[in-house]
Order: structure tokens, then sequence, then C-alpha cells
């Protein structure tokens, strides 16, 4: 039942494959870094936050179309148009039978152009699931798989923030010290930073990224340590999102 993993719901970033184990054997042999490198190559690409909402109840429907659903989600992430998946198995919100919620990010060089590829999916054209798309800046920091492993697997949380005042130069090298700590300590993976939002602090998301914690109070707690939420510079909104999947294609 491993292709049922790709049925989609309610959530925010991230698709991947079918292979776990797979995934697994690599958090144990490969050590992830900053990921500023790896950015200058796709110059002209924005990452997407993708928000699912289940539109059906219809099961057999969802049955009938997982195969395809899988296969158009497979080549997505194999092109290295979505990456960085979570599942949730258990979901408190918007479950759907025994299908777990998928969460991903999709690159495209514009909000019009990820809506294109998301319209094409079987899933969307046969009214299973809509969705939502919000910009989400940069990767900057991606995940440390062996720190992580080391410490034992938790829940993960994806955070999203928005600036709400424009911080001072000082206060911004302080918020990033901070974040460089927790990524370190395996604290916090998968860290999208939109620069021109921050300056701007037009109240839309400037930043998102995911908390590792077994509880959504000792995630919160991760959260409300940084510098700019303690000076009221940030707000964010926190989702469970089940755990870690899989990455980039080409780091498997």
């Amino acid at each position: 039942m491993r292709h049922t993993f790709f049925y989609l719901a309610l959530s925010l970033l991230v698709f991947g494959c079918n292979n776990t184990k797979k995934e697994a054997k690599k958090e144990i042999e490969s050590e992830t870094v900053e990921s500023t490198s790896t950015q200058t190559s796709e110059i002209g690409k924005n990452n997407y936050a993708v928000v699912w909402n289940w539109t059906t109840t219809d099961e057999q429907l969802v049955s009938d179309n997982v195969t395809t659903i899988s296969n158009e989600l497979t080549s997505l992430w194999k092109k290295g148009i979505v990456e960085n998946t979570y599942y949730d198995s258990d979901p408190k919100v918007g479950k759907l039978s025994y299908f777990p919620n998928i969460s991903f990010s999709l690159k495209a060089e514009s909000y019009e152009s990820a809506e294109i590829i998301l319209n094409n999916l079987t899933v969307v054209k046969k009214g299973i699931a809509t969705y939502k798309l919000y910009p989400i800046g940069t990767l900057w920091l991606d995940r440390k798989h062996k720190t992580i492993h080391e410490s034992g697997m938790t829940k993960s949380f994806v955070t999203v923030w928005a600036t709400t005042g424009k911080p001072t130069d000082e206060l911004t090298q302080v918020q990033n010290d901070k974040m460089l700590e927790l990524w370190k300590s395996g604290k916090v993976e998968n860290v999208y930073f939109d620069i021109e939002g921050t300056q701007k602090a037009n109240n839309e998301t400037d930043f998102v990224f995911y908390a590792n914690a077994n509880s959504e109070a000792d995630a919160k707690a991760i959260c409300e340590s940084l510098p700019f939420f303690k000076d009221n510079i940030a707000t964010y909104k926190i989702h469970e999102v089940g755990v870690f999947w899989m990455g980039k294609y080409e780091q498997n």
C-alpha cells in the first residue's frame, strides 16, 4: 500500500516517492549543508507551499485513481519540481478514511506556472482535492539527516511566519544566528526565506521552517525562542505534518 501515501490532503509543503526505507538509509549516510550553492542553479524558479484540502468523501474514487496520482507526483519529484515531502498517517484535521495527508513544496517560474502544473494533476481534474499556493522564497537551510537520525525521530511541525515590522540589521543577524544554532542541532529543517518580504513587513509569508519536536508545545517553544518573536517582529502559524519522508530526488 505504499502508493496510498500519494493521496493528497490538507497540510503545508512537500510530497515524495514511495521508498521510505531508501530515505532512512540516506539519513544515516549523508549530512546536509546550507543550500545557498544549490540555489544558484535554480535561478528563475520560485518555491511555493502547496496547501491541500479533500473535496471528495468518495473513497472508491480515490482508490480508483491511486496509480495515476502516484505516477504523476513521482514524475514531478524526479524532475525536481516537487521536493521535501512530509506525510501524516493519522492527521488531526482534514482526514479522509485511512489515507494519509501529504504536504510538499513546489518549484515553478511563477504563481501562474505553479497553477498550471497542479491543475494538470488527476487529483485536481477529478475533483479529489483542491489546493492553495503560498510563495515561500528560497530554500536557505535543508535537513541535517545524520544529526536528526542520531537524536531520534520526532514529529514535524511546519511553521509559517509573517513579519509585522521591519527588523534592524542587528536583530536580523541575531535571528539568523539563532536559526543556524537550531538547524545545526536538528531542531529545525527545510528553512525557506523571503528576504524581500521581511523588509516590506507586508504581513505575507516571509519565512517557513519545520520544527522537529515530540509535541506541539515543544515545537512552539522552539519558535518562541527566536529573536523575531521575542521582539514582536513576526508572528507564526503552526501545523503538524507528520514525519519527513523524501527530500530532493538527486539526494536519493
